[in-house]
């Protein structure tokens, strides 16, 4: 398998685009880069034992990727005069403490990370506490969909995810074995395990979000010793059997910040709009189909949503994607779940995003597991550029 080093491409597409030095388009500047920096990447990364073992073998396999995306953290955190910011470092430590208290595998496999990279525990951390999230708005967009029964062809259960971000860190898909034999497989962050984009374990639970972002809702800053920056995934993953026992560790969670979740078994699917106080639920209701952006439909959170004006790009993903499934009801299938989230249908405010004027984020993986198969896939990129098609019809 062939992954995309793109953290250096965007940055020469910035110099190229802003400094007017070139005429061509954004997307052809990105394709030429692209095709000169493939580099070759184990397609799947297997870890096993405890997860402070998990994490050295993380640490040791993917050292040079991680050091790339503590980079990039490194450097935000200096474009955003968050360096050697004593608010920011207090912040950091303080939910570092409740991760020691509330989650320790998590804070225990941040070290093995650093240990087995070697690189330092404390850029580790940064990578890790994403408080960085949290110093704007919109800057980590996605889409997601769950359909199943009805509304596929083969009554199985498919959920697919776009992350979408303003800052490329870069994804893997890691395959996780714990002593007990249980399995997971997340699509993550290399380096990360504070916030995968989505994950599957083998009792058949799947779990997927996306963020939550409008300027009328401030960040909770106050209290980072008592909750997490955003919902953790992977500990659902890592603690739930079913669906109903995730949305119980749902409502239960601790955090800072909202979010939009949904989770998922052969038996039950649900999605979860999350405030950092409050959350909806809605079950499937026998159509099979739940889906989401990055803003609320639920009539009591809709006067925390962002303006259309400021932010069209949630309503008309949603919107969109409404559409595509609308169109293709009750004959849904694998390669249907990714040409939707390869449409381009409203340029900039597309479901598929490419780094372009007026686009917060791009897409940086494109990710679906099936429950029914245990099975996950992913593309480490734009999907419209990893799984090209050909119809003769």
């Amino acid at each position: 398998m062939y992954v995309v080093t793109k953290h250096t491409a965007w940055q020469t597409i910035e110099k190229q685009v802003k400094g007017g030095s070139e005429q061509r388009s954004r997307e052809t500047i990105e394709n030429e880069i692209v095709s000169e920096r493939e580099q070759e990447m184990e397609p799947v990364i297997y870890v096993s034992g405890t997860p402070y073992e998990q994490g050295v073998q993380e640490g040791k396999l993917l050292k040079e990727i991680i050091e790339r995306n503590v980079s990039v953290i490194l450097g935000k955190l200096e474009r955003e005069h968050l360096t050697d910011n004593a608010a920011y470092d207090a912040f950091v430590e303080n939910n570092l403490d409740f991760l020691r208290r509330e989650n320790r595998s998590v804070y225990d496999e941040i070290q093995g990370i650093s240990d087995g990279s070697g690189i330092s525990l404390e850029n580790i951390i940064k990578l890790n506490i994403p408080a960085y999230f949290m110093a704007g708005s919109f800057l980590q967009e996605c889409s997601m969909i769950l359909a199943r029964g009805s509304a596929t062809l083969d009554h199985k259960t498919y959920v697919i995810k776009n992350r979408d971000m303003s800052i490329f860190i870069e994804q893997i898909l890691l395959h996780r074995t714990y002593p007990d034999g249980m399995k997971i497989v997340e699509i993550t962050g290399a380096g990360t395990t504070t916030y995968p984009a989505c994950g599957m374990n083998s009792f058949g639970l799947g779990v997927t979000n996306t963020g939550f972002w409008s300027r009328k809702v401030r960040p909770d800053a106050e209290r980072p010793g008592s909750g997490h920056v955003f919902l953790n995934a992977h500990n659902l993953l890592e603690k739930c059997r079913t669906a109903r026992e995730a949305l119980e560790e749902i409502r239960n969670t601790p955090r800072l910040n909202g979010l939009n979740v949904i989770v998922a078994d052969p038996a039950d699917a649900f999605l979860v709009e999350m405030t950092k106080n409050d959350c909806h639920v809605t079950a499937d209701d026998g159509c099979g189909l739940l889906y989401h952006t990055n803003h609320y439909t639920t009539e009591g959170f809709a006067d925390m949503n962002p303006e259309r004006e400021e932010y069209p790009s949630t309503f008309m993903r949603y919107e969109r994607i409404g559409e595509l499934l609308k169109a293709s009801y009750g004959t849904l299938r694998f390669q249907d779940m990714y040409r939707i989230m390869s449409d381009h249908a409203n340029g900039v405010n597309a479901i598929c995003r490419h780094p372009q004027p007026g686009a917060p984020a791009q897409t940086i993986s494109s990710s679906m597991f099936v429950l029914e198969d245990m099975e996950a896939w992913t593309t480490i990129d734009n999907p419209c550029m990893s799984i090209r098609h050909a119809p003769l019809g």
